[in-house]
């Protein structure tokens, strides 16, 4: 198997898996079921699994990283490393304690936007534009204190946790033999041999 292909498979990626769509065992407009499907066959495009969202999340922080560390000059690097390298460690132990639970959660059904409660449905809609905008206001008051080294060390931080995540959540998939789906404002799983649509 070449390097290209290896690769492809290890993503998720399938060259028919536009045009094979997997036979659940519910039919269309039927409430959801146990495993996370809400009973309408899925369009699982290679951004709806989850662990490629993480992957590509994760690459995003690395080059900003390494962005910053090629851009500012005269900071004290060496303490934003350490800052960086140790706040990442932390995010990612916390992750790891808490992502069996969680995903078992989303294995049973508790994250599908149509079945799930008012004030899940409301948390995770704000939960996503709270945190960009205390992002943003981070980034700027580094900018604006000066303090590049800090934005250096947050972009560290970011991309030692989703590497960590990712990593975690390729593990988790594995061992259960299913594929975490996120769209729509939904979180489920796939069994491998239905999402996958082929064998590649």
């Amino acid at each position: 198997m070449s390097l290209l292909k290896t690769l492809q498979a290890y993503l998720g990626w399938c060259p028919m898996g536009g045009s094979m769509r997997p036979a659940l065992a519910v039919q269309p407009g039927t409430a959801a079921v146990t495993g996370g499907r809400d009973g309408i066959t899925p369009e699982v495009g290679w951004w709806n699994r989850y662990h490629n969202q993480l992957l590509i999340a994760a690459l995003i922080a690395s080059v900003a990283a390494a962005v910053a560390f090629l851009l500012v000059k005269d900071a004290p690097w060496y303490s934003a490393i350490f800052l960086g390298v140790g706040l990442g460690i932390g995010l990612a132990l916390g992750f790891l304690l808490s992502h069996r639970k969680q995903y078992a959660r989303i294995d049973a059904g508790e994250f599908i936007r149509a079945t799930m409660s008012r004030r899940l449905r409301i948390t995770r809609d704000l939960s996503l534009p709270v945190a960009i905008i205390l992002f943003a206001g981070v980034m700027a008051y580094c900018i604006l204190e000066g303090r590049l080294d800090q934005i250096f060390a947050l972009m560290l931080a970011l991309g030692i946790a989703f590497w960590a995540q990712y990593g975690f959540t390729l593990l988790w998939e594995r061992r259960h033999q299913k594929t975490l789906i996120s769209e729509k404002g939904s979180m489920y799983t796939l069994d491998m041999a239905a999402g996958d649509g082929c064998a590649c």
